[in-house]
């Protein structure tokens, strides 16, 4: 276990569904495992020199919740799974990343018909949403990014 100071004003704090409890000075002991995590949270190193307290203003949008509570589901999934499928399902997703890259390098947007879009795989209308400046986060169904796809062929009004 390792020591870690806790962001100022904090009061609670769960990680992978494990509540952490903070010392009366501030610290939790973690497994080491854990610190990248942490610090992406505002968590330091005990030993590290305390940084000045500065205030930061973070505007959340509605279902910045509901993002968080999803990426705390599926960290507690993949946290479960065996270490040889979250090996395979790295490297398929950066073969899949990797497919839509070239795809993107060979899209011509300004060259793309709406007859294109309706045969295009789903990999090929995310590259050409890419290369047209237009960010799709999954989930997203086809039809969905179809219709996007399809929106962006028509002139700016």
């Amino acid at each position: 276990m390792i020591k870690m100071r806790a962001p100022a004003g904090l009061t609670g704090f769960s990680h992978q569904g494990h509540a952490l409890e903070l010392d009366a000075d501030g610290a939790v002991h973690v497994d080491p495992r854990h610190r990248l995590d942490l610090e992406a949270h505002g968590f330091t190193p005990w030993d590290a020199q305390e940084p000045a307290t500065a205030s930061v203003a973070v505007s959340l949008g509605p279902l910045d919740a509901d993002r968080a509570q999803l990426v705390a589901l599926f960290t507690e999934t993949v946290a479960a799974m065996p270490d040889d499928d979250v090996a395979r399902m790295i490297t398929e997703a950066d073969q899949r990343r990797r497919l839509e890259q070239e795809d993107a390098e060979r899209i011509d947007p300004a060259k793309v018909t709406a007859a294109d879009i309706d045969v295009m795989k789903r990999h090929e209308l995310f590259a050409f949403l890419k290369k047209r400046g237009i960010r799709v986060v999954p989930p997203v169904d086809n039809d969905t990014l179809r219709a996007r796809a399809r929106d962006a062929l028509a002139p700016a009004v």
